[in-house]
């Protein structure tokens, strides 16, 4: 039942986003599908950035926390296997430090309905998760956001261009 009324609530907030986005100049794209409640408490995407200087003992060598891209082939949610030295290092991080938070955000190519892209986009970033969550990960710390094909890596609509869209992006957040 409770999972019932928060999809009535995901829904009538969308509903009403979207009319104050028509009002406001802001555009449907700027509003995600959320898979959590705790998305709608207004975290701010800020704190660890590509240029904090924040990374690993690596240096950086794409295993590590500064690794937070993670590619996908056509039509599938499965992690790449070379992909998941980066997740785990981003899990002992996260499990280490208990107040990180993170934001998972799937991306898909613009092929396919709105619908189907969005739900792929959450299986995902969802796949994303389960890895952080079987290395001890808080499922507190971790918020899934599907933008679907909202938010394109690029405007090539070549299959290069398709292959950058289809992503995860990890993005640590802070309230």
């Amino acid at each position: 039942m409770q999972l019932k009324k928060l999809a009535q609530l995901v829904l009538i907030s969308a509903g009403l986003l979207t009319l104050g986005a028509c009002a406001s100049g802001v555009h449907d794209g700027d509003n995600p599908s959320v898979t959590d409640a705790s998305a709608m408490d207004g975290s701010k995407t800020s704190g660890i950035g590509d240029n904090s200087g924040f990374d690993d003992q690596n240096g950086g060598a794409g295993h590590g926390l500064s690794q937070r891209t993670y590619y996908f082939d056509y039509d599938k949610s499965e992690v790449h296997d070379e992909d998941k030295p980066a997740i785990f290092a981003n899990a002992n991080y996260l499990v280490a430090h208990s107040s990180a938070k993170i934001i998972l955000e799937g991306h898909t190519d613009p092929r396919g309905s709105r619908e189907y892209n969005v739900a792929l986009g959450e299986r995902r970033a969802n796949s994303v998760f389960e890895l952080l969550k079987a290395k001890g990960v808080n499922p507190d710390q971790v918020r899934v956001v599907s933008y679907g094909a909202e938010r394109l890596a690029t405007q090539d609509r070549t299959e290069e261009g398709y292959r950058l869209d289809r992503r995860v992006v990890l993005v640590y957040s802070q309230k």
